[in-house]
């Protein structure tokens, strides 16, 4: 898997600063104690998925709107330690500029190539006010809790790269628990991932641009092998994701897929050994899959809590 390419330039930040606990007052929703949390926001047709682990606080993409902000406040987070934009687009960057002004950031992190908009220019404006430390893209890892956020700048090198292939990708790690984070790569870059043995065997992966028939690369998936994929797209959006084609190459047999504008947010909740469980907002918190080591629970299919 290249381990030794990933991970040369790994860059440990252990001072990460914490975001809160609890989602709502209700236990069924609460990030339990010793759990890693990977929560995909349903922001409409957008990225934000929240990471929150040992009482550290990681927010990869802000989807496009200023609602992100009362979303995080609606989850109690009060303190980012980290911001990651996977790439540009101004759905996963339109509502970065409510987070930087909300929330407390220490860290942001960018894929390094500037779309020059006028939401980038906020962005990095508001990053140098607001003394925000500017990391350079690049392979590093950062450390959340005991989890770690492995960051793959994209390899995709030349002229007329479209943001979407230069999104950067991480793996968030724990014990033996893998989740593959895509932004918007489209097959190029997945498949100049798959040339530098980038990628690993994950249980959850995140579907590249919203479910696009041009984030769907075969090789790709039978690489990493996921058991679970949620699709972070908008209701009756205009740009027809997530599309059919890419719909029937990750409804396989055994693999679960969960759609934000179906579930709303597709909740991963992940022990120490690795154990992890999946459930969605808007179906009663049903627990749809788990998996993880063979020593975990079994996995039950659409089971409902007590």
């Amino acid at each position: 898997m290249g381990d030794g390419g990933r991970w040369r330039a790994a860059v440990l930040f252990a001072a990460l600063a914490c975001g809160a606990a609890a989602a709502r007052p209700t236990p069924a929703v609460a990030q339990q104690p010793g759990i890693l949390e990977l929560r995909f926001l349903d922001v409409g047709q957008g990225d934000a998925i929240l990471i929150r682990n040992g009482g550290k606080t990681v927010l990869v993409d802000a989807g496009e709107t200023d609602a992100i902000a009362a979303r995080l406040r609606q989850l109690r987070v009060d303190t980012i330690g980290l911001v990651v934009a996977s790439h540009n687009d101004n759905d996963h960057i339109g509502g970065m500029d409510a987070v930087l002004r909300a929330l407390p950031v220490r860290y942001y992190l960018d894929n390094g190539f500037p779309k020059t908009t006028r939401i980038q220019r906020t962005v990095l404006e508001l990053v140098r006010d607001r003394g925000v430390t500017y990391l350079q893209a690049g392979p590093r890892t950062i450390e959340v809790g005991d989890a770690r956020v492995r960051v793959l700048p994209s390899p995709v090198a030349g002229r007329r790269v479209a943001q979407n292939d230069h999104s950067l990708v991480l793996i968030v790690e724990r014990g033996a628990f893998r989740a593959l984070l895509t932004g918007d790569s489209e097959k190029r870059e997945l498949a100049a991932l798959l040339r530098q043995d980038e990628v690993p065997d994950v249980d959850v992966f995140k579907a590249p641009h919203h479910g696009s028939r041009t984030g769907v690369l075969g090789a790709f998936l039978a690489r990493a092998r996921p058991d679970v994929i949620a699709i972070s797209v908008g209701r009756g959006n205009t740009f027809g994701h997530p599309h059919e084609d890419a719909l029937a190459a990750y409804q396989t047999p055994g693999r679960t897929v969960l759609r934000t504008d179906q579930g709303g947010d597709v909740v991963v909740s992940v022990d120490a050994a690795g154990c992890y469980e999946v459930r969605t907002t808007r179906s009663g918190l049903a627990v749809l899959a788990r998996g993880g080591p063979a020593t975990c629970p079994a996995r039950p299919s659409q089971e409902r809590r007590p």
